[in-house]
């Protein structure tokens, strides 16, 4: 008291001897006290040295009293971390008091040891000054006893692995034993030396484990051969130095198992189970290959090494149940070691499966194969397990088959399980390896034809088809034939160096055949062909023989050479035969000739006049038309011999000219469609050709004509529009026999529904390209056709383009001045409007037309113009529209990264179909994303940046039909946009009366007022400015009735990535308005800018205390003001603001300086400034980003000098980013090298002595005294349950200062389970365990520690918290805090199981609070708390009111915080009961108060973080209570063996019920020795867990329910003995999340197995960030939504690149919602699986990205 009158200026207002009267007056005791917190430290006052010799710790066998000899090393370590700054000074001292030297190197690890060492010269006492900083530490001087006696090295051993010559891994932790048994007094002293010779890389740890044995422990700091030294009384033992090779080091994560003998289901019991390991890139290890069966029986594996890093594995299961399979590499568990394997009995099945899909394929190309039922009855299903979700697509072929195919987007190894009634047949999962994509080849390009993969061949005979690959690419072709069983026949591939390839085979079977064909491991389009091989032909095969020629379509004339030709190309393999005979029954001979494709030509000469009959066999059987008939008419006779004659010589004769083809015949020719026929001249001597194609108007058709060099021509036209066509044919200058050919040409298609993609004018420029956008994809069947003819009446050359993607150009050039007549057909006829005159222009006419105010006309009317991608009225693409709606245009402007080709951009359609919209950079760092819908429905866009999806992204959009009488709105605003700009959209509502209206609402992160602007014309433009990211719900209504789409869900994303610290001071214009009105609160406010853009914009109190805006100015000109009171103008509104150029911001004008720019030191502030004068108007934006978080401080004056100051907490390399008006200065970002030291951290240690509570019987009372601040006696509820479930209500009593004793008298012997709630919660750590009787299970697990003091403190005020430790039985209890300053901890022990510690801190920051028991933590220590400055009394938040209101999921929460007499930036976030982290929206009201606002998505107490310029306010963090919570932890039992003991290898289960508690999060975590598989399986009355631990010792079950809160009994102990199989040393967590429905005790299990039946999982709908991205150690969340998808068990689990997510936590919010967090711990691709039931959901499993 005198040290705070002389230093603080305390007045002693009441003396010491009254202050320690009980009896002391309470308001003297305050007046005294409430002098020091506004108390100020005067100069040259006494304060703690930062320097403290008195925490340096020495210790080591160098300084023990006794041990040491003559001659041998003496080593000890001093340990500085929490003295501070200081020399290390040691002196040795002989007993002949000379000074002896002694070794001294500093260690540089994180508690700042030196390694120590002096050799003893002669016998006696040693003394060893340690001074720190000066001072001698603690216990110094040390007092060494030194013998003489050295003992004997030669009789000292040493072995291990440590010491073995190989097998030592570099940097993994090594040991070897010294055994100095009967040799002596000595000390073990080991140097090892690197291959290099040095000795100070690798430093042993060296430990006296008895009289007889050390133990050295080292981990060698790199690879090669080192030597090791072992020394015994300072003399080598025997084989010292040992020689040991260091290994590099090995990672067995990089190692993984790819096969079918690893997968968890589908191997039976006599399969060979194959997996193959792979090492590469893992180091130099040894592989190690362990299968553990059913009772821990040990499995023979062959392990047969294949190359370097490539290993087979085989073994045979020989019983049912679960295996086991290790796989370690150089001694550590490979990537998802052990793997479990249930293996099934042998179940032989009829089911056949083959295909390529079975064992290859290429990413994004679908992989297929066939399954074959043979007869066999069941459920057939299929599953695809892999590396990326594969949809799977089944044809039933209706025979029992069925072709099944799968599109894998990744490569990698895929498990496809072929299932027969939900369990795999013999031989299931087929492991198929899936190559990445390649652009190499194209196998949906090969095409093949031939009788050999027709339906029907002949058995014994040798069969062919062709396969072109020749515009496919290249890549290696694969043809297999497969008999009935499966097995292959023979089959050659005649490679013809054309691209077409010639396979032949001969079918030995007359049963089914199957032929495969791959290209490039993927399967060809139209295979696997099935072959049915048959001893003869069927009837349907005959007919499939087609017969034509010139002997049949032209009239045959005698001594005239004729054929015709047999195409058996669909009829399979065969023979032909032919038998013709000529009017007088003699034969007539013919000439078979064989052609492609299996058809054959017979040519002939008849000699005689009259009817001929042929006669056609085909494989020695008659077809069904066969006679075939034909009459020989008068011909010329044949030349003699020698005449000189023959075809192509003599004459011309026109009159020998045939002929035929589709082109000319008279029905068939379908418009816009190229067709051909073929002149065949071979007879008619050397002539001229000439073909002339006459339209029905009669213009000409030029057609093209190709000659084959025998006397053919084939001669292709397209005829443009419907009707008669005329075709002379003339030969030498004659017509040919029957010319002119009459060919009526039909319509194909529907020309009503090709459309113009984009708008056509009038006028031309002549000399330019006239382009005309056609989409005809809705056509149907058809091409676009076009003439365009000139005032000359001539025809104009015209192009027709196709453009790949459904739209067509249609382009002539105009080359003079005057009207070009267009017309433009689709299938034959005129398109709508595709008829029109377009006048050339000069190009000087044309750019003056151009520039007139009415500019250039529209040709085409802007109703039948549609935007490439738009569907016409009633088009199949177009589900829900509306005659005559065209749909209007879709734009989005985002935020992207600086690199454009980075962005990539996806529309998914409501039919499922994929569009890549157009995508334009804005040079801004935005993109502008333009698409033209198709559909009506709901839309995603998915955008990516770099392969990783943006912020927000996917985002939804609905699109809607324009129609008059409909309301329909579209826009940005309604699905994306960014905060603190303002979103627009449209609304539409032209023709649809008055109605009742329309209303518009909008609910999201922040408020976000909407102005509407009525345009006159049917239509209004909505805007509004969202202030904080987040999903905003837009409904919009018109007669009460939400309008199509409606509520809209709009994603508005951050408007700037924040760095580790930022700040923002306000540069804007700040305007003051005279506004008589007071209450800000019921105003709102628009600005107008000169360009007509209206937006809202903030009112504010400003300085000078009047109401005002502030704004950037961004445009010249004049600016109104709108501000509305109830919708209603107040007087002199609207306000005008002229803003002149100079007032535009301008970052080129602002400079930065200072030497906090240049360099900088830890945790002192370091300044600089920045002028924004003359700069104008504009934000000034500031960060500082690097390893630590820099608080920023940021001063402006009224002349535009900002003065800037940051403190970073630990050096290294920062960056200071300076930004005005959105835009870098010049300079930024600036690179800052920090400096100095990082910052300390002070702890404190408590040991306090506590008695064990007596042992309570029944009939005694029982107490608790627990402290419970902020409630009275009225609030509480306390109940006990007893062992046999019985409950009664207990006494409370308030003893005053906030303590409570809770009283009860138990009735019966055993645990009992105490619940103590405040207004229905339960307190922190209720329920608490009460043992009546002897306590059998203590421990450091039954420990529990609660109250304020763990979650948040104040500088200078004491916090509390309580410490349960009556079930942990006796032991000692150790209480360690850890922080910015040392702690005041102050511990009080009740003496019944419960102590209350109090704690004083003097410096605001983050704290760690240690509590052991028995040296081992409790339950959730270490305690992280948030110690926040002194509030002086003053709270500057009161969350009464939010209380009161009540709190409901998904409402938007604020409350105010008081900022008055403070300064800085205020942040906040949540914490949800599940564990959610989400950031709160802070926003200012006036100068003095600020509000903080977040959406709580789920029911339970919600933690809000208040932070003020980086530490957080007083009372921080706030609880809030949202909606209600009905579990209840103490009403949850568990039970079971699987609680208190288990076998290594074995399935320990236990139960736990829920039934009665409740429904809320069930968490299960077990936390031992191995990492195990922990399994969870509903029952009626709970669910029940199970879980197969690998290694022997203690493992900790902790269950939790509804929240932060244990069961009673939890978390419990289980003993597991056995041997230790997962070879591990440390502790592995293994968790899991169930999410419970509300249960009680009469649910039957036929009940629940009816509630399961209509579990339907593709009715479920999930949505959220977290489903595309996550960031590595940050909580990501998403939500699903199963309240349309019946009942049954929402399961979630996530797969990263190496290891699973430790974390996944799944919260139902009541609706049949659920909110589901996971904290990913590595970087790369993750697997995100969610199943409902045992279905996956619509888009599981989900591939994420962590970044």
């Amino acid at each position: 008291m005198d040290a705070a009158e002389k230093w603080l200026d305390v007045a002693q207002l009441i003396k010491p001897a009254e202050m320690c009267n009980p009896k002391v007056d309470e308001l003297s005791m305050m007046t005294y006290l409430s002098q020091f917190p506004n108390a100020k430290l005067k100069p040259h006052a006494p304060l703690r040295p930062k320097t403290n010799p008195a925490r340096v710790r020495a210790f080591g066998p160098g300084l023990q009293p006794a041990g040491n000899s003559v001659g041998a090393p003496a080593r000890f370590t001093v340990e500085t971390m929490s003295a501070g700054n200081g020399e290390l000074e040691i002196i040795v001292i002989n007993p002949n008091g000379a000074q002896e030297p002694c070794e001294k190197i500093f260690n540089k690890d994180r508690n700042l040891t030196y390694s120590c060492l002096y050799n003893p010269t002669m016998e006696g006492q040693y003394k060893v000054i340690i001074k720190f900083a000066n001072a001698e530490i603690p216990k110094s001087p040390f007092v060494i006893g030194v013998k003489g006696m050295a003992g004997d090295p030669s009789k000292v051993t040493a072995s291990g692995p440590g010491l073995e010559k190989t097998g030592v891994i570099v940097k993994q932790k090594t040991y070897f034993e010294v055994h100095t048994k009967n040799a002596g007094m000595g000390v073990v002293d080991v140097v090892i030396l690197d291959p290099h010779g040095h000795k100070d890389t690798t430093r042993p740890l060296v430990t006296k484990k008895s009289d007889d044995l050390w133990l050295v422990e080292y981990a060698a700091a790199g690879e090669g051969l080192h030597s090791v030294n072992v020394f015994f009384a300072g003399k080598s033992i025997p084989s010292s130095p040992f020689g040991v090779g260091v290994a590099p080091a090995v990672d067995p994560r990089k190692c993984y198992v790819t096969g079918r003998g690893v997968q968890a289901n589908g191997i039976r019991v006599g399969d060979e189970a194959v997996f193959v390991v792979h090492t590469a890139g893992a180091g130099d290890g040894e592989l190690k290959v362990d299968v553990v069966g059913p009772k821990s029986a040990q499995e023979k594996v062959r392990v047969k090494k294949i190359d370097a890093t490539t290993y087979e594995c085989v073994y045979e299961p020989k019983k049912t149940g679960e295996y086991v399979v290790n796989v370690t590499f150089g001694g550590g568990h490979i990537f998802k070691s052990p793997f479990m394997v249930e293996v099934a009995p042998a179940k032989p099945t009829k089911i056949r499966v083959y295909g390529p899909g079975l064992e290859e394929g290429v990413s994004h190309q679908p992989a297929r194969f066939t399954v074959e039922t043979n007869g066999q009855t069941g459920l057939l299903g299929f599953s695809i397990e892999g590396p990326s979700q594969a949809k799977i697509n089944c044809d039933d072929n209706g025979d029992g088959s069925a072709n099944v195919s799968y599109l894998p987007t990744e490569p990698g190894e895929y498990a496809i399980h072929v299932l027969c009634d939900e369990e795999d047949i013999q031989g299931s999962p087929w492991m198929a390896t899936i190559r990445p994509a390649t652009t190499d080849f194209d196998a949906s390009k090969v095409t093949a034809k031939g009788p050999g993969i027709g339906k029907d061949v002949l058995v014994n005979e040798p069969v062919e088809f062709i396969i072109d690959t020749s515009k496919a690419g290249r890549a290696p072709l694969k043809v297999t034939v497969l008999d009935e069983d499966k097995k292959p026949v023979e089959v050659t591939v005649k490679d013809n160096k054309d691209g077409t390839h010639v396979c032949r085979y001969v079918p030995r079977k007359a049963v089914k055949h199957v032929v495969v064909a791959t290209y490039g491991g993927v399967l060809i389009p139209h295979f696997p062909a099935r072959v049915n091989v048959t001893d003869k032909l069927t009837d349907s095969d005959k007919v499939k023989v087609k017969v034509s020629g010139p002997a049949f379509d032209v009239p045959v004339k005698a001594n005239q050479p004729t054929s015709f030709t047999l195409d058996c190309s669909k009829a399979g393999p065969g023979n032909v035969a032919i038998e013709l005979t000529d009017a007088n029954g003699r034969d007539v001979p013919v000439e078979i000739t064989d052609l492609p494709n299996n058809a054959f030509r017979v040519s002939f000469t008849p000699t005689t006049v009259g009817p001929c009959t042929a006669r056609v066999l085909f494989a020695d059987q008659e077809l069904p038309n066969s006679p075939l008939r034909f009459t020989v008419e008068p011909g010329d006779l044949l030349p003699g011999p020698g005449s000189g004659s023959g075809p192509g010589a003599g004459p011309v004769d026109a009159s020998k000219v045939q002929v035929y083809g589709e082109g000319v015949k008279p029905t068939g020719v379908l418009a816009s469609l190229p067709v051909s026929f073929t002149v065949d001249a071979t007879k008619a001597g050397t002539g001229d050709l000439d073909v002339v194609v006459q339209d029905p108007d009669g213009n000409s058709i030029r057609p093209e004509v190709k000659k084959s060099g025998d006397g053919k021509y084939f001669v292709t036209y397209t005829p443009e529009g419907d009707g008669k066509y005329k075709i002379p044919v003339n030969y030498g200058g004659k017509p040919v026999p029957n010319s002119p050919f009459s060919v009526n040409a039909a319509p194909t298609g529907d020309a009503t529904k090709v459309m113009f993609t984009d708008n056509a004018y009038k006028e031309a420029p002549v000399g330019k390209a006239s382009v005309f956008k056609l989409d005809p994809s809705m056509a149907g069947e058809g091409r676009i056709t076009c003439r365009v003819k000139n005032k000359a009446d001539d025809n104009v050359d015209v192009d027709i383009i196709d453009n790949g993607d459904g739209t067509v150009d249609v382009v002539y050039t105009p080359q003079s001045p005057g009207p070009y007549d267009v017309d433009i057909k689709f299938g034959g006829k005129t398109i709508p409007n595709g008829k029109f005159t377009q006048q050339a222009l000069t190009p000087d006419e044309f750019k003056r037309r151009q520039d007139e105010p009415d500019g250039l006309h529209d040709l085409i009317i802007p109703e039948r113009v549609r935007k490439f991608g738009s569907a016409p009225p009633g088009a199949p693409g177009a589900p829900g529209t509306v005659e005559g709606g065209p749909f209007n245009p879709v734009e989005f402007c985002l935020p992207v990264g600086p690199i454009f080709s980075f962005v990539g951009a996806e529309i998914t359609t409501p039919s499922k179909r994929k569009y890549r919209p157009k995508v334009v950079d804005k040079k801004d760092g935005t993109v502008a994303v333009h698409y033209s819908p198709t559909e009506v429905g709901l839309h995603y866009l998915d955008v990516t940046y770099n392969d990783i999806p943006i912020e927000g992204s996917p985002f939804q959009f609905y699109v809607d039909s324009v129609a008059p009488g409909r309301v329909t709105a579209y826009g940005p605003g309604l699905s994306h946009g960014v905060c603190g700009k303002t979103c627009e959209f449209t609304i539409v509502t032209k023709d649809a009366g008055s109605g009742g209206g329309l209303a518009l609402a909008i609910e999201g992160p922040s408020k976000a007022d909407m102005n509407c602007v009525d345009n006159g014309d049917g239509t209004c433009n909505v805007s509004y400015l969202p202030t904080a990211p987040g999903e905003y719900i837009i409904v919009i209504k018109f007669d009460d009735k939400d309008i199509v789409g409606s509520p809209f869900k709009a994603r508005i994303s951050p408007g700037s990535d924040l760095q580790t610290a930022h700040v923002a001071p306000d540069g804007s214009g700040q305007v003051a308005l005279k506004i008589a009105e007071t209450d800000l609160d019921s105003l709102t406010a628009t600005i107008r800018y000169p360009s007509g853009k209206e937006e809202p914009c903030s009112l504010k109190r400003l300085d000078n205390g009047q109401l005002g805006i502030g704004f950037e100015p961004k445009e010249v000109g004049e600016h109104l003001v709108s501000v509305l009171k109830n919708g209603q103008h107040i007087p002199n509104s609207p306000f005008k603001i002229y803003v002149g150029e100079k007032e535009i911001g301008n970052a080129g004008r602002v400079r930065a300086y200072g030497k906090g720019l240049e360099g900088a030191l830890a945790n002192e502030l370091n300044e600089f400034y920045v002028i924004t004068k003359d700069a104008g108007y504009g934000g000034l934006s500031l960060s500082v980003e690097g390893p630590s978080k820099a608080d920023i401080e940021c001063n402006q004056d009224a002349e535009g000098l900002c003065r800037v100051r940051y403190k970073p907490t630990e050096p290294g390399d920062y960056v200071v980013n300076v930004k005005f008006a959105d835009e870098h200065i010049n300079g930024s970002p600036f690179k800052v090298k920090v400096g100095g030291q990082p910052a300390g951290q002070v702890s404190e240690k408590v040991l306090p002595a506590r008695s064990a509570p007596d042992t309570v019987h029944v009939g005694s009372e029982c107490e608790l005294s627990l402290k419970i601040p902020s409630t009275n006696v009225k609030e509480l509820q306390a109940m006990v349950i007893s062992p046999s479930g019985a409950s009664e209500p207990c006494d409370v009593t308030e003893l005053g200062n906030n303590e409570y004793s809770v009283r009860f008298i138990p009735k019966e012997i055993g645990v009992h389970t105490v619940s103590i709630k405040h207004r229905g919660i339960h307190i922190p750590g209720s329920p608490f365990q009460f043992t009546v009787g002897p306590i059998v299970d203590g421990g450091a697990h039954k420990v529990r520690a609660h109250g304020p003091g763990l979650e948040r403190g104040e500088v200078h005020a004491p916090c509390n918290f309580s410490i349960y430790t009556r079930e942990a039985g006796p032991g000692s209890l150790s209480i360690a805090m850890e922080g910015p300053s040392k702690a005041d901890v102050k511990f009080q022990d009740k003496k019944d199981g419960t102590c209350d510690v109090t704690y004083t801190c003097t410096e605001p920051g983050d704290y760690i609070i240690t509590i052991l028991f028995n040296d081992q933590n409790i339950p959730d220590s270490p305690f992280k708390v948030h110690v926040s400055p002194s509030s002086g009394g003053r709270k500057m938040t009161d969350l009464g009111e939010l209380q009161e209101q009540g709190c409901q999921v998904n409402k938007p929460a604020a409350f105010t915080v008081d900022m008055t007499g403070t300064k800085g930036t205020l942040v906040a976030r949540v914490v949800a009961p599940s564990g959610a982290e989400d950031e709160a929206v802070v926003q200012e009201i006036d100068k003095d108060h600020c509000s903080v606002r977040f959406v709580p998505r789920e029911n339970g107490v919600h933690k809000v973080f208040v932070c003020l310029n980086g530490l957080p306010v007083a009372g921080s963090p706030f609880n809030v209570m949202v909606g209600r919570v009905d579990a209840d932890p103490a009403l949850v039992q568990a039970s079971g063996e699987g609680l208190s003991k288990g076998c290594t290898g074995q399935v320990a289960k236990f139960l736990v019920k829920t039934a009665g508690a409740g429904s809320g999060a069930l968490g299960v975590a077990v936390d031992g020795p191995s990492k195990v598989k922990l399994a969870c399986q509903e029952v009626p009355d709970g669910y029940e867990f199970s879980y197969t631990p690998t290694a022997a010792g203690d493992y900790l079950i902790g269950i939790k329910f509804g929240g932060n809160n244990h069961i009673p009994g939890s978390p419990f102990k289980a003993h597991v003995v056995g041997e230790t199989q997962a070879g591990k040393l440390w502790n592995e967590q293994s968790q899991v999340v169930v999410e419970t429905v509300t249960k009680s005790t009469t649910t039957s299990v036929f009940s629940a197995a009816q509630l399961l039946h209509d579990a339907d999982a593709s009715k479920v709908r999930s949505e959220g960030s977290g489903l595309q991205k996550a960031y590595i150690n940050k909580e990501a969340t998403f939500t699903v939504d199963t309240s349309q998808a019946g009942h049954n068990m929402l399961l979630v689990g996530v797969m990263g690149p190496r290891i699973p997510c430790q974390e996944v936590s799944v919260r139902h919010v009541g609706g049949g919602r659920y909110t589901i967090i996971y904290r990913p711990e590595e970087v790369g691709n993750h697997l995100l699986v969610v199943k409902w039931g045992d279905k996956h959901i619509p888009g599981s499993p989900f591939h994420i990205v962590v970044v």
